[in-house]
């Protein structure tokens, strides 16, 4: 899955190149600024100034915007109705970027765009994709040109519409807009740090796609520090340790998703990575980031730190974030590792479940099996990973400890069903509960 972010001022040919790129490429075209436009043209339509923010705020909850995508092609409905090109006039130009200078209009449509992001590979054009919407997006593009090139281009498109309108004037409203998209406080129009920049005021649109064609291919073929090594070594893990897995066919080939295991040894995430072909970011104590060599190999693995006698809030967004871009995260709800002693009989954290919560994502129940609940070196290891359990199985209303209880609850009971745990005796006695 790749998410792909152009940003950049009116004119540049975004929304266009974006389109051909996603043709190209077989994925999503997400025209973020129709969504602000069409809030501008509710507004005009409504007599409000859009440039009135407690007017436009009041209004929010007075329409219904929608996206869908057909063979990926997106449409607006605005209550329903197609929008079409009405949406694509100087002034619901200028309507929308007042609109867009909310923060309000901003945090309604952010979800969104972000729920789309995170299930599909997308490509998205706007003013703050990079920086607000998709700081996580694997390609950032700030495609700009200069005010000339743009007003002339946007000059002929108004035109070849039938609009009646002079270069001049476009090319006034273009620097206006412009300048309050640069300069407004709210998530201005600037590159994001990571953002390549692309000048096409001497491109077309064919020569703009090629350009952006050839940097996406060069980001994909940068394969990350995880798949190199879990490509040499995931199948002498395997083979050494003598691994069993089940249930690969559960697991989503992309798209946010939060794995949740019981936990026996330190060995456990290795056995998980090795066993999954998703790339899986592990929530580790922070006390293994101090140690030689280990330290390092979890830092290059891309593992969060965790603190097990503190709040952890900034291990939680990080968690989040690696989610919220579509991404996979490994916990161990019991918190901390439990040798020889049966999963059923530990008690569990509610971190697993707050982090569902918060990223809206499925959950994914893993189970590590062996004699005894204990490793040993020619000991056989199972790894089953059970289907997915849906976010809207957990029922959330409002968060808060007891529904992260529940929800933690059930994710473990789901664990302890996949290996069976809950009808298995304690190590060290039989059948009946006996001592051997």
């Amino acid at each position: 899955m790749i998410r792909i972010a152009i940003d950049g001022p009116g004119g540049a040919g975004k929304s266009s190149v974006a389109k051909a790129v996603a043709r190209k490429m077989g994925i999503i075209y997400v025209d973020t600024g129709a969504l602000y436009r069409s809030i501008g043209l509710f507004m005009l339509n409504c007599g409000i100034n859009p440039k009135d923010s407690e007017a436009v705020v009041g209004a929010l909850n007075s329409f219904t915007l929608e996206l869908t995508f057909v063979d990926g092609k997106q449409t607006v409905l605005l209550n329903g109705e197609d929008v079409g090109d009405r949406i694509r006039t100087p002034e619901v130009s200028m309507a929308a970027s007042a609109v867009s200078a909310i923060k309000e209009v901003r945090e309604y449509l952010l979800d969104t765009q972000r729920d789309i992001a995170m299930r599909n590979s997308v490509i998205m054009d706007g003013r703050d994709i990079g920086t607000v919407i998709l700081p996580y997006a694997e390609v950032k593009i700030f495609l700009t040109a200069s005010p000339e090139a743009r007003a002339k281009r946007r000059y002929l498109e108004l035109t070849a519409k039938g609009q009646e309108v002079s270069y001049d004037e476009v090319y006034r409203e273009m620097v206006e807009r412009d300048t309050n998209d640069s300069t407004r406080d709210i998530a201005p129009c600037v590159p994001a740090e990571d953002a390549i920049l692309l000048d096409n005021s001497e491109l077309d649109l064919e020569g703009t796609a090629a350009a952006i064609l050839k940097i996406v291919k060069k980001k994909a073929k940068k394969r990350t520090f995880y798949q190199k090594a879990h490509k040499i070594l995931a199948p002498i893990i395997r083979f050494f340790q003598r691994v069993k897995v089940t249930g690969l066919e559960n697991i989503p080939k992309d798209g946010p998703v939060l794995f949740c295991a019981n936990h026996m040894a330190i060995r456990d995430p290795i056995l998980i990575a090795a066993a999954c072909k998703r790339q899986i970011t592990f929530v580790a104590k922070k006390e293994l980031f101090r140690v030689p060599v280990i330290g390092w190999l979890v830092k290059k693995l891309g593992a969060i730190p965790v603190d097990r006698g503190n709040a952890n809030t900034g291990t939680i967004k990080a968690s989040v974030n690696v989610l919220k871009r579509g991404g996979a995260i490994a916990i161990f709800p019991q918190g901390h590792r439990y040798p020889a002693v049966n999963p059923a009989e530990t008690p569990i954290k509610n971190g697993a479940a707050m982090l569902t919560y918060r990223s809206r994502c499925d959950v994914i129940p893993v189970c590590i099996k062996t004699k005894n609940f204990k490793y040993s070196f020619l000991r056989r290891k199972e790894i089953i990973f059970g289907k997915p359990i849906p976010y809207s199985a957990f029922g959330f209303t409002n968060g808060g400890s007891e529904e992260y209880k529940d929800a933690a609850n059930r994710i473990f009971a789901e664990v302890i069903r996949l290996g069976g745990f809950d009808a298995l005796p304690a190590p060290g006695q039989d059948e009946d509960g006996e001592k051997k």
